[in-house]
């Protein structure tokens, strides 16, 4: 009797003490119509984890290592989608949609650090660094000019 009481405390117990998470926020679209600036604001940094953020984007265009050895996942947006086809050595034919690097490609890079989002990398096509998300949403502090 008093295992089988055991045993149900221990099954009514499990559902109770294991509550679920609270939901993570969504994080912004990447895609041609969104405003950067506006993405980079609002992406929720140090709570997105790796599989959300894959549930959420899809998988990547390309993972690569970061200089501070993080890894990075890119997204690519363009205006410029093509499908081409390739043969491979089989003889076989395959089609693959891709984006050329032509006016109007954006790039979102992901940084990741221990699974979670950490930073968001936005590159367009022209010559300049980028921005970054940590830079809009923790500006550094200015210098108090002295009179």
């Amino acid at each position: 009797m008093n295992r089988l009481l055991i045993v149900f405390c221990t099954l009514l117990w499990a559902p109770v003490s294991g509550a679920d998470p609270a939901p993570l926020p969504e994080p912004p679209i990447f895609n041609s119509g969104t405003d950067p600036e506006i993405v980079l604001k609002d992406y929720p940094l140090a709570v997105i984890t790796r599989q959300a953020a894959f549930s959420h984007h899809g998988g990547p265009e390309k993972k690569i290592l970061l200089a501070n050895k993080k890894q990075g996942w890119i997204y690519t947006i363009g205006y410029a989608s093509k499908n081409r086809t390739y043969r491979l050595p089989s003889s076989n034919y395959k089609t693959m949609k891709e984006t050329d690097w032509d006016l109007g490609v954006r790039s979102f890079t992901l940084v990741f650090d221990d699974d979670v989002v950490i930073d968001v990398i936005y590159k367009d096509d022209g010559k300049d660094i980028g921005v970054t998300a940590m830079e809009l949403q923790h500006p550094r502090p200015q210098r108090r000019k002295i009179p």
